[in-house]
């Protein structure tokens, strides 16, 4: 069975003037992968992104999880499948400014109910694993936009995802950090089995994914 399966997405913006950015896009991602969607920048692979993470809603077609359709479930049922099988990298960081690097990893098990002792070994583990241990207690705004993004990506692994989508995740970037970035995506999807879906346009990461997919004006290319 498919991981994530979309059939027939569609979405049309209407703000006076209707704007179509997905087209009829059908495509199912198998548990493990490790797959980009690639296209030039307003090509839809961030309203793409959000559809699948339920972060927005298609205006046609369907969204399943594991068999399962994602419409049919409530705003908080919703949050709650984000919560417990999806971690986010998204391209402007999105870190909590008043909270240090190791309290922003944490807060997805805040969030989980987990004890404290727990989540702050795992948040700790989590930093570790993205070489931020030492930047701990820190916050965001004495950090680079390197250790941010690695801030960032501790934060989406740390409560094991089944799925983490990220959107351009080198876009902000020098060349020695993204490629240490993708390193541990590519470790994190062979050691752990995280299934990742990313977004980009750089062929640095392109290389990298076992699976393109690729969409321009809002439609899948053959």
């Amino acid at each position: 069975m498919a991981l994530i399966e979309l059939k027939g997405v569609s979405k049309v913006y209407d703000g006076g003037q209707e704007v179509r950015a997905l087209s009829e896009v059908s495509f199912q991602v198998a548990p493990g992968e490790f797959t980009a969607i690639a296209g030039p920048s307003g090509s839809g692979k961030s309203t793409l992104l959000n559809i699948v993470g339920t972060l927005d809603a298609p205006t046609a077609g369907e969204v399943l999880f594991e068999g399962r359709p994602m419409s049919g479930l409530s705003e908080n049922e919703l949050a709650d499948f984000r919560l417990r099988s999806l971690g986010f990298i998204f391209q402007a960081f999105n870190l909590i400014g008043v909270l240090t690097a190791l309290e922003n990893v944490e807060y997805v098990l805040v969030l989980q109910g987990a004890a404290q002792a727990e989540r702050r070994e795992r948040a700790r583990e989590a930093l570790r694993r993205v070489g931020l241990e030492a930047e701990a207690g820190r916050r965001p705004d004495l950090l680079s936009g390197g250790q941010q993004q690695r801030v960032a990506v501790a934060r989406a692994i740390v409560h094991h995802p089944q799925v983490v989508l990220a959107d351009e995740p080198t876009a902000n970037l020098d060349s020695k950090t993204a490629e240490a970035l993708l390193e541990l995506m590519v470790e994190l999807n062979q050691e752990r089995g995280i299934t990742f879906l990313f977004s980009s346009h750089d062929e640095r990461v392109l290389s990298r994914a076992r699976r393109i997919l690729r969409i321009r004006d809002g439609r899948l290319q053959n």
